[in-house]
């Protein structure tokens, strides 16, 4: 939305221009819909026919959804938020302020999903890669802070997907999830130990990052195989395979008492060669 919420934006899908169309009109104007067709109207001298879809990020009035029906009438009309009655705009307006600092606050992010997850069937309905064949995979999921300061998460689906129109929706993901990534190191004599943390939650997902095994590698050195532990989506413990931590890598993943959803508590080797999944917390 707009970040001023004075302004109503309306966008049009015109046939014939690959673009959307924008136009600004005054959000409490009875008219909004009708003023922003007329300066576009003008500015790409196309007809009314020519329209398939109208987006009003307020609900349009009755004066503007009769002149809709008038002269978009195979459109799709759709709107944001809905219109306050009159006398109750200042109201709305906060609300729809306080709506859009919420949605600031949400990220799109990649999801590591186990095939032995509980919900492992809703992975088919979602735009997925593999990670180990037949055994792990990672999707896509809009995930933020609710109200009440719990974690909330909108898995994204293919529909949705296609509705986004986004280049390459793993990509936004990645790139989303390096905001904020740090590798913490702790060394005990010859062996390190790196936690891979995000103060925003889904460190784990941080394995389908495509350049995980050179950045860890700065600390291992080069050629060596990794283990890795995944006690939950947000915490991941990496170690030499033949390091005296691995033992501790293990048994984190085996005693962790996080509730399986898409990921079940994993551990996988990640070397030269590529990720292998060795064990399941049972």
């Amino acid at each position: 939305m707009n970040d001023d919420v004075s302004e109503n934006l309306v966008v049009f899908r015109i046939k014939g221009i690959d673009e959307p169309v924008l136009a600004g009109t005054p959000s409490q104007a009875e008219d909004a819909v009708e003023q922003a067709w007329a300066s576009v109207r003008r500015q790409h001298k196309v007809r009314a026919a020519a329209v398939s879809a109208v987006y009003s990020e307020w609900q349009p009035s009755a004066a503007d959804r009769k002149f809709m029906a008038k002269h978009f009438r195979k459109a799709e009309c759709t709107y944001g938020f809905a219109r306050p009655a009159d006398g109750e705009w200042e109201r709305a307006f906060a609300e729809a302020r306080a709506a859009m600092a919420e949605k600031r606050a949400e990220e799109v992010l990649p999801v590591l999903w186990s095939t032995s997850s509980p919900r492992a069937a809703l992975l088919d309905t979602l735009p997925h890669q593999p990670l180990v064949p037949g055994r792990l995979s990672v999707a896509c999921a809009v995930v933020g802070r609710t109200p009440r300061g719990t974690i909330g998460m909108h898995h994204i689906t293919r529909h949705q997907h296609e509705e986004m129109g986004a280049p390459d929706l793993f990509e936004v993901a990645y790139q989303s999830l390096a905001r904020g990534l740090k590798f913490e190191v702790q060394r005990a004599g010859e062996d390190v130990l790196v936690s891979v943390v995000r103060e925003n939650l889904m460190a784990a997902s941080a394995l389908a990052l495509p350049d995980l095994y050179p950045q860890l590698s700065h600390q291992f050195g080069p050629g060596h195989n990794l283990l890795v532990g995944l006690p939950c989506p947000d915490e991941m413990y990496v170690a030499r395979e033949d390091s005296g931590l691995a033992a501790t890598i293990r048994e984190q993943v085996s005693n962790s008492p996080y509730e399986t959803t898409e990921l079940v508590p994993s551990v996988l080797r990640l070397g030269p060669g590529g990720l292998e999944l060795l064990a399941e917390r049972g």
